[in-house]
């Protein structure tokens, strides 16, 4: 009795076991006719686009710089952004008994500026809404403008486009009569920085610099010893050094420093084989980090090295904030340039003259245009915008990048 149950059990799970592997040989040959006769179009939109070829190698930011002291022990809050010119006696922070009195110093500021964005938004009270559409396509190019910077992570730029964005926003009701004034929001808006002013401990203090300059707040113990000076005896080593140990310590009484002139300088290390179109005096294009900003620097020396290095010491007077606060960054020195439109390389086919080229979505038929080839990379074709030349690619076309059986005239849905 006992061994016909074992066998009934065991014939029950073969069953099962068959049951789940003819199941899955269902779905497999499923899914195989599924791909070969399922295969819609994928279109990409041709757009402009720039590749560069370069150098990229980490160089030393050298300045001229003073260091600012603060004799206080309360907490700074600074005022203006790092690149800041300022003037002699200029109030570069303001100082605190503790952190929360900056908060709240802060929130403070956000709320006054908020009442002026609502002050300037209802001084168009009254008047005619001939400027509606105007406000209208300002608010859907602000809206698109702060999507991007979000996207790109460029936050400090989303600031910016946020207050545009409300304060166009605040207008057009004002305009479309949707608000007569904003006086009840500016009160209530009063009312709250009262009572944020009653939570501070103390009133700030300024903390002004002495002499002109451009103002930065980081510090990296390098000021007194990096300069233009220090340049004609500059050594592999000490670049080596810097690259590897970007920080020092510093003083706790420096709370900034001050740098001398809009112009500063940058050292690297470079191939001297590859630089060899390089000369001084040269105009050059470079980025850093991964910015797609392209800068222009001037090559003012070249000392050649037994090594087959060279180490170049190039000038530039674009000072932003990213070029003020850093000591060592990526650069990425730009030998040759190039603009047109990016093909996908699985887009680009022959056609029955062994032309290249690509399949068009053009309404429901696919055309063959062909292409100008610039530059070949692994991934695209790099090709002349050839948009008012007749049977070639243009900006803006639907270009299919992958589908089935593609030929000219085919009707696609």
């Amino acid at each position: 009795m006992a061994e016909k149950d074992t066998a009934q059990k065991t014939t029950a799970t073969l069953k099962i076991i068959w049951a789940v592997l003819g199941l899955f040989f269902i779905l497999m040959v499923i899914s195989q006719f599924y791909i070969y006769f399922y295969n819609p179009l994928v279109i990409e939109t041709a757009m402009i686009y720039n590749t560069y070829d370069d150098i990229t190698f980490k160089g030393v930011h050298v300045r001229n710089e003073r260091l600012v002291r603060y004799g206080g022990t309360d907490v700074v809050s600074y005022i203006h952004p790092d690149g800041s010119k300022l003037g002699r006696n200029s109030v570069v922070a303001q100082s605190y008994r503790n952190i929360e009195d900056i908060l709240i110093q802060r929130r403070i500021d956000e709320l006054t500026e908020r009442i002026k964005l609502l002050e300037n938004a209802q001084m168009l009270t009254s008047t005619d809404n001939s400027q509606l559409e105007s406000y209208i396509n300002q608010i859907t190019s602000r809206h698109t403008g702060l999507l991007g910077h979000i996207g790109a992570g460029d936050y400090s730029a989303v600031e910016s486009h946020k207050n545009d964005y409300i304060s166009l926003q605040c207008r057009k009701r004002i305009l479309m009569g949707d608000e007569m004034n904003y006086n009840p929001q500016i009160n209530q808006i009063n009312s709250e920085i009262v009572s944020l002013r009653a939570r501070m401990s103390s009133q700030p203090r300024s903390v002004t610099i002495d002499d002109a300059g451009y103002f930065v707040s980081v510090v990296d113990g390098y000021e007194g010893e990096w300069n233009f000076d220090k340049l004609p005896s500059i050594t592999r080593e000490e670049i080596d050094s810097i690259i590897k140990h970007p920080m020092l310590d510093v003083a706790g009484d420096i709370i900034g420093k001050m740098i001398d002139g809009y112009n500063w300088r940058f050292v690297g290390v470079l191939d001297t084989e590859r630089t060899s179109s390089l000369f001084e005096g040269m105009v050059v294009d470079f980025r850093t980090g991964g910015s797609t900003q392209i800068v222009k620097a001037t090559i003012i020396r070249q000392i050649r090295r037994s090594d087959g290095t060279s180490i170049y010491i190039f000038e530039c007077d674009t000072l932003t904030p990213e070029f003020a606060s850093r000591r060592v960054s990526q650069f990425s020195l730009v030998l040759d340039s190039y603009r047109g439109i990016r093909i996908p390389t699985r887009a680009v086919h022959l056609n029955d003259e062994n032309e290249q080229g690509v399949f068009v979505q053009r309404g429901a038929e696919l055309v063959f245009r062909k292409i100008e080839v610039i530059k070949i990379e692994s991934d695209y074709f790099l090709v002349e915008d050839t948009t008012d030349k007749a049977g070639y690619i243009s900006l803006y076309d639907s270009v299919v990048v992958r589908g089935r059986d593609l030929y000219e005239g085919k009707i696609v849905q």
